[in-house]
């Protein structure tokens, strides 16, 4: 029962003891029947033992301090890592661009108007700033041009006072016409992230980097004979279409290829998801595992603002980047800047494919082989664990597919629970697990998530962790590691917890609520049981998550009939200048049903998208600005606005079947691929 949990760790190391004490006491009466010159050989082995014992033990005792301070840390910032910042990483980043703040004070117009694009400067700590001491100047020689915005400064400082090294370049300079500030865009480097990236000049070169990529991909695991051959076609220049059920490892058959091209000529790889939730899940991996070698990994979608989305739109100005997640609709919004030829991929990946034929009611999707067509791609990488007769036909024509690889492997080992509808979900969890089994607890937040492993680990100890993208990066990997070793046995986690997490020997995952998707679904419940033995996978959610899950997408995905209300209302705050108050305090101000900061943000980019406002940062902070529209405007063809229709059709689909089939028909949704019938399993 879980309640060994508690005493699981103590009961091991007892068990260790007793066991190690057996051999020395043989040793002793051993010695003493042999006389003086055996017990001085026994005496010699058994103090090289105990030598080996006193390792061991220290390196036990130090892992149990590194684990034990690692869950400290976790808890005791718990509150802390829920609310968003998107900032909150961007000390681990390889690269990033941001603006410098304060140019227009002090005459430094008139300095930072002279400067050129690709102008080194120098970011300079300045803890002696009477209003910030974690403060980051930003010098050109002698000259004073200004600082890193306040929020990026709080995470870059304690990086540079421990011995991190950043490097910066203007990006661009911008404004300086029509009676506007001069504004400077900067390219900011981490010198250790930029310095680990392998030399690409030799053959033999390129072979370690190709090794270093797996392991920082898959670790030590062995490629799985259906990935091999995906990677052969991909590598022979073919376009592939491979059919892979659920964690049978379709993403590192465009991982490794992904980052072998970068790194080996700048080859580019763009990658299309159906929900750019998806995407964000797959760019939080990649970032942490392939920007230490140097591969530049960025995300476009309709939900990115602010800096991030000023980073996306220097990249494509540029050609700067190795591979972007996209969704179609935002591709094909933004056509003319994805076709300029410095962004001409090398590799086109269609990620769950299926959505080519089964999303041809979405325009992007309909039109999306034209697409991939007019970027001039190379080669095509389709993938899916769904494609019957119609849709492999329509996948083949479409994205006019050469090659494929079918992977019939059928998970026989994964069984559905079903216990929807549980009302002590706790309790329930208690009762199924077992004190040595691995399990991952799934919730649809990050405050569930948190919520429900401090109650866990009230009760059960130090076997017991949260996951979620708010947790800084490195205490993300120790508690992977954790995880993997046996340490932390129970994880609750988001959806973060998923994308290159393969580990064998999880015996159960709760879908603790409802999930958003079929992909989100197969996904997670597919993390049980990849060593083939005996699994579960248990369905706590219910009906009442149904509602919350609307609530969650009528906030981030506003109708039309909300747009126009908060459009009305933003124009009634906005004052000569336009609006500047923040996105929290705009809701709080408006108070309308389902409008909190997150929802004002999302309609602003959409009207933004539009032409109705510009939104942007000054050395008065944030503003928006409305402007005057040339004709009739359809926010309906926005990127931002299509994804929001995307994602609440998909749960709506996914609801039909997660609530009400059961649960012999969602577990053949799990553990096995449809595949067309009469076709050979490759070509």
């Amino acid at each position: 029962m879980l309640a060994a949990f508690a005493a699981g760790t103590d009961a091991d190391v007892d068990e260790s003891a007793e066991s190690e004490s057996r051999p020395a006491a043989s040793a002793s009466g051993l010695g003493a029947s042999r006389g003086v010159g055996a017990s001085r050989s026994s005496r010699a082995k058994a103090g090289v033992a105990a030598n080996a014992d006193a390792a061991a033990n220290a390196g036990a005792d130090q892992a149990a301090l590194t684990a034990a301070s690692a869950l400290t840390e976790l808890f005791a910032h718990g509150r802390e890592y829920l609310s968003y910042d998107r900032f909150a990483t961007i000390g681990d980043a390889a690269s990033f661009f941001t603006k410098v703040v304060g140019v227009s004070f002090e005459g430094r117009q008139s300095i930072v108007a002279g400067l050129r694009g690709d102008e080194p400067v120098e970011l300079v700590r300045r803890p002696d700033n009477a209003h910030d001491p974690l403060a980051i100047e930003v010098r050109f020689g002698a000259l004073q041009l200004g600082y890193l915005r306040r929020e990026i400064a709080k995470r870059l400082s304690p990086k540079i006072d421990a011995g991190e090294r950043y490097v910066a370049n203007v990006s661009g300079v911008t404004g300086g016409r029509n009676g506007k500030n001069v504004g400077v865009n900067l390219s900011v480097r981490r010198l250790s992230a930029s310095s680990s990236r392998p030399a690409r000049a030799t053959n033999a070169r390129v072979e370690v980097v190709d090794d270093a990529i797996r392991r920082a991909l898959i670790g030590d695991r062995v490629i799985r004979e259906a990935q091999a051959r995906v990677l052969e076609r991909v590598a022979g220049g073919a376009s592939t279409l491979a059919i892979m059920g659920t964690g049978r490892g379709k993403s590192f058959c465009f991982q490794l290829p992904a980052a072998e091209r970068a790194l080996a000529d700048g080859g580019k790889t763009l990658v299309f998801y159906p929900l750019r939730a998806l995407a964000n899940d797959q760019h939080d991996v990649l970032v942490r595992k392939l920007a230490p070698l140097g591969v530049r990994v960025l995300r476009a979608n309709g939900a990115i603002d602010g800096e991030e989305r000023a980073n996306l739109d220097a990249a494509l100005e540029t050609g700067d980047w190795d591979v972007i997640l996209s969704t179609p609709e935002f591709a094909e919004y933004h056509l003319d800047a994805f076709t300029r030829p410095c962004n001409r991929p090398s590799l086109v990946v269609v990620d769950e494919a299926h959505h080519v034929f089964d999303s041809s009611h979405r325009p992007a999707y309909r039109a999306l082989g034209e697409l991939i067509d007019g970027l001039d791609a190379a080669q095509v990488l389709a993938l899916t664990a769904t494609a019957g007769d119609a849709t492999f036909a329509h996948l083949r024509r479409a994205l006019r597919i050469d090659r494929w690889v079918i992977d019939p492997t059928v998970r026989e080992n994964l069984h559905v629970v079903d216990a929807r509808g549980t009302a002590d979900r706790l309790r329930y969890m208690r009762d199924a697990l077992r004190s040595d089994e691995k399990a991952i607890v799934y919730c649809n937040s990050r405050s569930e998530a948190t919520s429900v492993a401090e109650k866990l680990r009230a009760e059960y100890g130090e076997v017991v962790a949260f996951y979620h993208a708010g947790v800084p990066s490195s205490l993300r990997t120790q508690l992977e590691d954790l995880f993997r070793t046996g340490g932390v046995r129970v994880m609750v986690a988001t959806s973060a917890f998923g994308e290159g997490i393969d580990l064998p020997d999880v015996r159960h995952v709760f879908l603790y609520h409802l999930n958003f998707s079929f992909t989100e679904f197969n996904q997670q419940a597919g993390r049980a049981g990849r060593d083939g033995f005996d699994a579960r996978i248990h369905l706590l959610y219910g009906e009442g998550d149904r509602r919350i899950n609307d609530y969650i997408i009528a906030k981030s995905a506003p109708t039309i009939g909300k747009l126009r209300e908060i459009y009305r209302g933003l124009k009634g705050l906005a004052g000569p200048d336009g609006l500047r108050m923040t996105h929290e305090d705009i809701a709080r101000t408006l108070d309308y049903d389902l409008v909190e900061g997150r929802t004002i943000s999302v309609a602003l980019r959409i009207f933004e998208d539009a032409g109705l406002v510009v939104t942007g940062f000054d050395d008065d902070g944030r503003f928006a600005r409305f402007l005057e529209p040339a004709g009739k405007v359809d926010l309906t063809q926005t990127a931002r606005f299509a994804e929001g229709e995307a994602e609440r059709e998909s749960f709506e689909r996914f609801c039909s079947l997660a609530l009400s089939a059961d649960a012999e028909t969602l577990e053949a949704v799990i553990n096995r691929p449809i595949y067309p019938d009469g076709v050979a399993l490759e070509r």
